[in-house]
């Protein structure tokens, strides 16, 4: 039931967040990573399912790929922070790690 009610957020969520580049598509990433892996839906292969589901979501938002899994000790601390930010459905710890992430391959940035 719960991935049910994911699937329908992130539906209702979509046409604003695929509009064009802006804080909402932040959102959504944020989202769509953090919402999943509270729910924690397999026993196991729950990161490996999450980062391939980003990388299709990245690809229809016409979106660079980007370093999904945090690999120094200090983007791991902040990763985790986020996603334990995420549990209490505060999104914006989130929002920085993909706002960091996109920035780091955008020209412009976001």
């Amino acid at each position: 039931m719960l991935m049910r009610d994911y699937g329908l957020d992130l539906q209702a969520r979509w046409a604003v967040a695929s509009a064009e580049l802006s804080e909402l598509t932040l959102e959504f990433l944020a989202f769509a990573e953090g919402r999943f892996l509270t729910i924690h839906p397999f026993r196991d292969f729950n990161g490996r399912t999450i980062r391939l589901f980003l990388s299709e979501l990245l690809r229809r938002l016409d979106l660079p790929e980007v370093e999904l899994a945090p690999e120094d000790e200090g983007s791991r601390a902040l990763y985790f922070t986020a996603l334990e930010a995420a549990v209490q459905q505060d999104w914006q710890p989130l929002v920085e790690v993909w706002r960091a992430r996109l920035e780091s391959t955008l020209a412009g940035g976001i």
